[in-house]
């Protein structure tokens, strides 16, 4: 009984933003420490990103065997999602001027997407006292990732072109393997990280009101894409 109640007062959000300041700050330590170069991967960079796949994977299907705090408060109830035909279909029209709206403008609607889903999240965040410290964690394995960049020492020569992919780097991983499918380079891609990082943020939004499990699996797995591009774009910029 005494484990049971040490496990529902962990502090699990304020660790995982906490895991994920720490992990950001020491990622060009890492790959100083993996003993990699710009022409020969280390080794130990497949071995960590497997392991980190696999342990996230057990952490994930252990969580719902596992006792979280409750989130609810009673001047903060939270209203079930509710799916009707209507609602389905208004969402389909939608999503299709959406998908009509990115490829004829495809930056100044993937900015607009990206802006609403961000004033949604500030709005969240101000309304719902609940809803404020997991969507906090989802922002923070979001983005301190890639804190290192704030102390980096050779980003004078690639200052700009990091500006014009600032607001999209939680997705610089999953946009750099799909500029790599299509044979564009990750620079002409801003629109598609801006478009990337505002679905993640969208379905964070949505996850953090299924409950506070469903939530620390999701912050795990963006955590994960994030450590992945931040990686990658630390080995880029010493190239």
């Amino acid at each position: 009984m005494a484990i049971r109640n040490v496990r529902r007062r962990l502090p699990v959000f304020p660790l995982l933003i906490a895991a994920s300041l720490v992990v950001g700050w020491l990622i060009p330590s890492f790959y100083d420490w993996t003993g990699s170069d710009q022409s020969r991967p280390s080794p130990l960079i497949g071995q960590f990103a497997i392991g980190m796949l696999v342990s996230v994977s057990i952490l994930s299907l252990a969580l719902p065997w596992m006792p979280s705090p409750s989130l609810q408060h009673a001047n903060d109830p939270a209203a079930p999602m509710r799916f009707t035909i209507r609602t389905v279909l208004i969402a389909t029209a939608v999503v299709a001027m959406l998908l009509a709206a990115v490829a004829k403008f495809p930056l100044v609607t993937s900015g607009g997407i990206y802006a609403i889903v961000w004033c949604r999240v500030v709005w969240s965040m101000m309304k719902c006292r609940q809803s404020r410290l997991p969507t906090a964690a989802i922002l923070a394995c979001l983005y301190l990732p890639f804190v290192w960049i704030a102390s980096w020492n050779g980003l004078s020569g690639i200052l700009e072109a990091l500006l014009g992919i600032a607001l999209g780097l939680p997705a610089f991983f999953i946009t750099l393997f799909a500029g790599r499918l299509s044979g564009q380079y990750i620079q002409e891609l801003t629109w598609l990280l801006m478009l990337f990082t505002a679905i993640e943020l969208a379905i964070g939004l949505w996850v953090v009101r299924l409950g506070p499990k469903v939530t620390v699996a999701y912050c795990l797995w963006v955590l994960v894409i994030s450590i992945f591009g931040s990686f990658v774009l630390n080995a880029l910029v010493r190239m």
